[in-house]
């Protein structure tokens, strides 16, 4: 690398979007390039943690994947790697610290239509409650919280459509490798032929497989014509402007009605804590017997 190369390499990439907009599938394709590197997710309470100097953050950064994946990311760089970043859907959560890598880091945010987003939630074990009202909501709020940073430097921001990217992968990732200043390698588009340092879940299957049109839609046949109206009234003025056809009912909501929604997600969520935690402590409880009975 040069030494301008160098220099630009030790800002790192960051990767937005909201939980379940295709962040994942992206990372993958992404890092199948021979010259990036973006980690999957990683601690991001220790990472930042109050902590407002980017320098010390990149170190956190750095030593995080050590600790928890070990690889070192100066050791990528010496070798030929010219891009390293972290992607991590709750990096939302962090924006104004995020501020301070502008100008030097370069971001990437994906968004996906807000009811894709909001079944996703609502099928997810994770999701703790979330309905169609909520789930809108989260949607909604975070998205603009991208879309407002996203304005304060457009130059350094790629954004794209998550359909857009499964409809033409290698335009999209053409674009990409141009925004980073790199070469496009085809590569990108056998991302799913390449071995992954991370293992298959329930939640990031897809992102193992080419990717499926049909996934795109899916929320047409999970959600309820009503949720699908419900998330439209909540989320519609973004649904428009990003070109996302509305196809539910217009209603109304009353104050009554958006209030059992939050409850509901509430007490809905604090079941399956409970019932997450019980889980633990049973399988925690299962192998301490079963070590005793070892020894």
């Amino acid at each position: 690398m040069t030494n301008e190369n160098s220099a630009h390499a030790t800002w790192p990439l960051f990767v937005m979007g909201t939980q379940r907009s295709g962040t994942t599938l992206l990372t993958r394709i992404l890092s199948a390039h021979k010259d990036i590197f973006v980690q999957n997710e990683a601690e991001l309470p220790l990472i930042f943690d109050g902590e407002q100097e980017p320098q010390k953050i990149i170190d956190k950064i750095k030593a995080e994947l050590i600790r928890h994946d070990n690889i070192n990311v100066d050791n990528l760089l010496s070798e030929g790697c010219k891009i390293w970043g972290l992607k991590d859907p709750q990096l939302t959560e962090h924006i104004d610290v995020l501020r301070k890598f502008l100008p030097h880091s370069k971001f990437i945010i994906i968004l996906r239509d807000g009811r894709g987003v909001a079944n996703s939630y609502i099928e997810n074990k994770w999701g703790l409650g979330t309905n169609a009202y909520t789930g809108a909501q989260r949607w909604r709020k975070e998205v603009k919280q991208q879309l407002e940073f996203m304005a304060t430097m457009p130059e350094n921001f790629f954004f794209i459509k998550f359909e857009d990217m499964v409809k033409d992968l290698e335009s999209s990732m053409r674009e990409a490798c141009t925004f980073l200043d790199i070469e496009f390698d085809p590569e990108m588009l056998n991302y799913n032929k390449q071995e992954s340092y991370y293992e298959i879940k329930k939640e990031n299957r897809h992102t193992f497989k080419k990717p499926d049109v049909v996934l795109t839609k899916k929320w047409q046949q999970k959600l309820s014509r009503h949720e699908i109206s419900v998330i439209e009234h909540v989320a519609g003025d973004l649904l428009d402007e990003f070109g996302y056809e509305r196809v539910g009912e217009p209603i109304s909501l009353s104050s009554l009605q958006k209030a059992y929604y939050k409850v509901h997600q509430a007490i809905i969520g604090e079941i399956q804590l409970q019932y997450k935690w019980r889980r633990f402590r049973t399988k925690d409880a299962i192998k301490k017997f079963f070590k005793a009975n070892q020894s």
